[in-house]
């Protein structure tokens, strides 16, 4: 008989799941980040593990939310749902351990991978496609596992355990809201139901379903985010309405007037309405700084119409089935399906000459100029003319002019994203000849079908309309002839603009087992073979192809791409004295597009007494390019927001040209742990694990402001990568494709607190589970940033992103903490929880000062009631002190104003009330 050492036997009996898991004391279990069974409940590996009952106490109501309770996870390098009300995100949510970036964080469901998301190039799992109802538990590898996983498992793994062998029906409702006004609000339902007995029948069906819905927020909704007039802190500096841009000859282009040039992009020579004070009077309008401009002009402030949380809609199922062949055989099976609808409506687009040019194959086609043109005909020429006149412009006047648009003519921008995610596995698993085999063969396919339902237009229709003879277009009216929308009707665009499609197909095996008895203890090991088939297909709307559609970021071009892989990876437990155990795992990957890769780790485990475990790991790991880093096509987009260095200019957007890169090589990385796990009294265990991570060949593609930068600074590696106009100095274009460049570095702790004590009349336990970063920095061949508890370099510009299009967004925390207590007492159940993080630096104001961020201490509170009969009844609140954010001073591409969407949850105090009922 195998028994449990005394540590992991106290620990379990002290603290229950919420340190060791659920363990039998007599069991063997396979534990996330091996593939050896073993006893013992702390390996040598940092694994936290969260059950079923921590989850509910947290009071979450998605997987995303969920995972934020994670100290070593960070929103450097992270989507999550905020983003997706202002940015390209699809609905997508990602996980991002030690703040590498979400594609270096495996994501699995019940130990196996997943199809990868549609709408996330193929990099990551999108976590809001598993149902948080259906997940039993879920334990995070907080270290690299190449060895034993492969490809991207750099970071850590994330390991998502659904409900089974359960007996009988559970349903629950769930209703949430802020109680600030606006939207936000959350609604629930799910049901388990589950039949059958292993033990006495064989076999057992589980089976769960969840839907739930949540309202979308607007930046009008909330006061910190209502208006982007908050100078030095910030200033609304988009995109505005009837700007002059400088002369045009219709057919020919820009007429550069002695004095005044054509101005392609965010400066120009100002607006009629801006001189008389009256900006106002259009849409969304202010008056623009004239720190940036000579000329009164008109800018857009979007804050209001810029949504902080976008309308979601989520259908799924799942399903577990476990039939015994015989005592020592059984198959079982799992499966997945879900399907979200994420609709978001923000800011109407913008129009310049500058993004018209991501379009110009379309413009070049239908004969029509990249420009807005008010023709010296048009019955608003004279508005113009008058003004000219009267700042010394009058060279321009005569000539047909280029003006700006924010064009309100078919309404804010409306998208629709519809993800659905389908998984099926099933195998057979069992003992033969005293050893353990488990064998099975999967489909995982995600597929996102992006659809625009309102806002969309055709930028060369919209600017044929405005050059047509007899255009009576008014650039400083909120209302258009009849004649003129009766023109530009024709350029709406309403549909389908992606259909994309990610399939994963999995055949693997593995053996393990005993081998031999040693001195110190049993020699055991693992072996096994996996074959992975990865396909990866993008098709655009053929209009979204040529980059000619307002609003939707420049042109996406189709791609069909996959390939095989083939591994075969072996572990050994090697007990070496009394208490202790060595580890070693090594793993063979090829792929049929780069090449192959092994990659090993070796660990140990020493427990010197009862209450004292050491452990620490050594090993390196691999991250391979996505089908899309080597073969999205290189194509016209909109640039991230960026500072020019030569001309002073903020906030700029340009066209960027980006895409993939077939040369890419995979990413190489090291790693160690070492940790130690101390229980001075059979109550309290107290837990230590440092962690040192170094990623080299990072697949990275510069940012807009780094490559503009080393550009203007001389750096022969960026000669070549920015195009200026030859005539006013201002960029048009910059060059920005994926390499195999630079390196990243993660130095920090982990610290773990548990305590659980009868007192009185009931049971307390507390948890602390905490992380600190000593040093993330990360390089390029254009310099460097230190990014622990910052947003910016020390001369203002962002800090480089982890991810390949993820710009700057998101932080490294100094510190960062949940902290929650439980008091238990008959039928009551009550839990107070702290989500505490320090300070970081922010962007800089406008006065070139740096920002930063205070500290944000957030408390949860829960009540539960099971004094009904099968029921639980649980009222509870996040955040419930109401803790407002501080102004955020963001540093490249946020849309979102007046807080930071990667730390602060803009609904606030946030009320809710579940019920859930056996029968």
């Amino acid at each position: 008989m195998i028994k449990m050492r005394a540590l992991d036997k106290a620990l379990l009996l002290a603290f229950g799941t919420a340190i060791v898991g659920s363990l039998p004391a007599q069991a063997q279990v396979t534990i996330t980040g091996t593939s050896i069974k073993r006893v013992e409940a702390e390996g040598a590996l940092p694994v936290q593990t969260l059950t079923r009952a921590d989850i509910e106490r947290t009071g979450v109501q998605t997987t995303e939310q969920l995972l934020q309770t994670v100290s070593a996870m960070s929103s450097s390098g992270q989507t999550n749902t905020a983003m997706g009300a202002g940015l390209s995100t699809y609905g997508g949510s990602g996980v991002s351990l030690r703040g590498l970036g979400e594609e270096r964080t495996l994501v699995l469901l019940n130990g196996r991978r997943m199809a990868a998301f549609a709408g996330g190039g193929g990099a990551t799992v999108n976590v809001n496609n598993i149902p948080l109802a259906a997940i039993e538990k879920v334990e995070v590898l907080k270290d690299g596992a190449s060895a034993i996983y492969g490809s991207d498992a750099v970071a850590g793994v994330v390991n998502f355990i659904l409900t089974k062998d359960f007996q009988g029906y559970q349903a629950g409702l769930t209703y949430g809201s802020p109680t600030q006004g606006g939207g936000g609000q959350e609604y629930q339902a799910n049901i388990v139901a589950g039949w059958g007995d292993i033990d006495k029948q064989g076999w057992n069906l589980t089976v769960s379903g969840q839907w739930s819905r949540s309202n979308d927020l607007f930046g009008r909704d909330r006061p910190y985010a209502a208006t982007g007039e908050r100078y030095p802190l910030n200033l609304p500096l988009n995109t505005g309405q009837g700007n002059i841009q400088g002369a045009w000859t219709q057919g020919t282009g820009p007429t550069n007037v002695p004095g005044a040039p054509y101005q392609a992009g965010f400066s120009n020579y100002g607006n009629p309405l801006a001189a008389a004070g009256q900006c106002g009077n259009l849409k969304g309008a202010s008056l623009g700084s004239d720190l940036f401009n000579a000329y009164p002009w008109c800018t857009y402030d979007q804050a209001p119409d810029v949504g902080l949380l976008s309308k979601t809609e989520i259908a799924s199922g799942t399903l577990n089935f476990v039939y015994r062949l015989n005592n020592s055989a059984e198959l079982f099976a799992d499966g997945l399906f879900s399907r979200s609808t994420v609709t978001t409506t923000y800011q109407p687009s913008p129009m310049r000459t500058s993004f018209m040019e991501t379009g110009a194959d379309a413009f070049t086609a239908a004969g029509v100029d990249q420009v807005l043109l008010l023709r010296t005909t048009n019955p608003a020429y004279g508005l113009a003319a008058n003004y000219l006149n009267s700042v010394g412009l009058g060279g321009l006047v005569g000539q047909d002019l280029g003006i700006t648009s924010r064009v309100w003519d078919f309404g804010p921008r409306t998208d629709e994203n519809i993800a659905t995610q389908t998984r099926l596995v099933g195998g057979v698993r069992g003992d033969w000849l005293e050893q353990s085999y488990n064998v099975a063969m999967g489909y995982s396919e995600s597929r996102l079908e992006a659809k625009v339902l309102d806002g969309y237009f055709a930028m060369s229709g919209f600017a044929a309309a405005t050059q047509a003879a007899g255009s009576d277009w008014n650039p400083w009216s909120n209302t258009q002839s009849q004649a003129f929308m009766d023109a530009i009707a024709p350029a709406r665009f309403v549909g389908t603009t992606l259909n994309n499609k990610t399939t994963l197909t999995t055949v693997d095996g593995t053996l393990s087992g005993d081998v031999t008895k040693l001195p110190a203890g049993m020699l055991q090991y693992a072996a096994g073979y996996q074959f992975r088939r990865e396909t990866y297909q993008q098709t655009p709307n053929a209009l979204l192809s040529t980059g000619d559609i307002a609003g939707l970021g420049g042109a996406e071009k189709p791609i069909d791409a996959n390939r095989n892989i083939n591994a075969v990876f072996g572990e050994l437990s090697v007990p070496i004295v009394k208490n202790l155990d060595g580890g070693l795992a090594v793993r063979f990957d090829d792929y049929s597009d780069f090449g192959s890769t092994t990659n090993w780790k070796a660990n140990f485990r020493w427990q010197p007494a009862q209450q004292w475990l050491v452990r620490g790991s050594y090993g390196t790991g691999f991250r391979a390019p996505t089908l899309t880093d080597l073969y999205d096509p290189q194509v016209l987009q909109s640039s991230s927001q960026f500072t020019d260095p030569v001309t002073g200019q903020q906030n700029l957007q340009v066209n960027e040209l980006g895409g993939g890169n077939p040369n890419l090589q995979p990413e190489t990385s090291k790693q160690w742990s070492a940790g130690l796990l101390f229980q001075p009294l059979p109550q309290l265990a107290l837990g230590v694990d440092y962690f040192s991570i170094q990623v080299d060949n990072v697949i990275s593609k510069p940012s807009t402001q780094e490559v503009v930068t080393q550009n203007a600074l001389g750096n022969p590696l960026y000669a070549g990568l920015v195009v200026r106009n030859p005539q006013t100095g201002n960029i048009d274009l910059v060059r920005s494709i994926l390499a195999n460049t630079g390196t990243m570095v993660a130095q920090g702790t982990d610290f773990t607190v548990n305590y659980r004590e009868k007192m009185g009349p009931g049971v307390l336990g507390v948890g602390l589970s905490s992380t600190y970063y000593f040093k993330f920095d990360q390089s390029t061949p254009g310099g460097g940033s230190r990014k622990v508890a910052t947003v910016t370099n020390p001369d203002g510009s962002p800090v480089i992103s982890s991810t390949t299009d993820l710009d700057g967004y998101g932080v490294v925390l100094r510190y960062k903490q949940y902290l929650s207590g439980t008091w238990t007492q008959g039928d009551w159940s009550t839990t107070l929880a702290n989500r505490y993080a320090t300070g970081y630096y922010a962007g800089w104001d406008f006065e070139g000062t740096p920002t930063r961020m205070p500290s944000l201490s957030l408390w949860d509170l829960q009540v539960s009631y099971t004094g009904i009969k099968n029921a639980v009844i649980t009222l509870g609140g996040r955040n419930i002190f109401d803790k407002q954010p501080s102004f955020y001073v963001y540093s490249s591409n946020q849309f979102q104003v007046g807080y930071d969407p990667s730390q602060y949850d803009p609904r606030g105090r946030f009320i809710y009330l579940t019920g859930t009922l056996q029968f």
